[in-house]
């Protein structure tokens, strides 16, 4: 029951997801998915009680259900299609430490919630940056597409006309 549970705010959130792509950029809902998940897995890390910790849970994997979209969608649009096996394979490297490190540690649950909701709060900060770098990009593309545009009608042209 509590897995078929996690499944469905799983599938919420991939449902949330589609409705909200629509209304705001991906860069900026990533954001608010790292921020509420490391508020969940805080409130899992803080053991209220069972009942709290059960709906963190479910929080944090509404979450999940929203981050495999937005990040197929980012990483659609940042990484170039031609090295993108390669730049996967080397974001898989920090993974695998931390599942090593969580594997060959003695962590108690509590501390291992806590530090994942650390990494989460550490995700919304560099996406952050990310979203800054993206739009400062995006507005000098944007800048030099405008600054290289010819006008159809050159201004002489256009004053001879309006006086005919």
């Amino acid at each position: 029951l509590i897995f078929a549970t996690f499944m469905v705010c799983c599938m919420t959130g991939s449902s949330i997801f589609s409705i909200l792509v629509e209304k705001f950029p991906v860069e900026k809902l990533a954001i608010i998915i790292f921020a509420v998940g490391a508020v969940a897995m805080g409130i899992v890390a803080m053991e209220i009680n069972e009942t709290t910790s059960f709906l963190g849970m479910n929080l944090f994997e509404v979450t999940v259900g929203m981050y495999f979209p937005i990040m197929g969608t980012m990483k659609g649009g940042i990484v170039p299609e031609d090295k993108r096996a390669a730049i996967y394979n080397l974001y898989r490297i920090p993974l695998n430490f931390i599942v090593l490190f969580s594997l060959l540690t003695d962590l108690t649950p509590r501390f291992s919630f806590a530090l994942n909701a650390a990494m989460l709060a550490t995700a919304t900060l560099l996406q952050i940056v990310l979203t800054k770098r993206r739009l400062e990009t995006t507005g000098k593309m944007q800048e030099e597409s405008e600054s290289d545009m010819v006008p159809l009608v050159e201004k002489g042209a256009e004053e001879e006309s309006s006086a005919v």
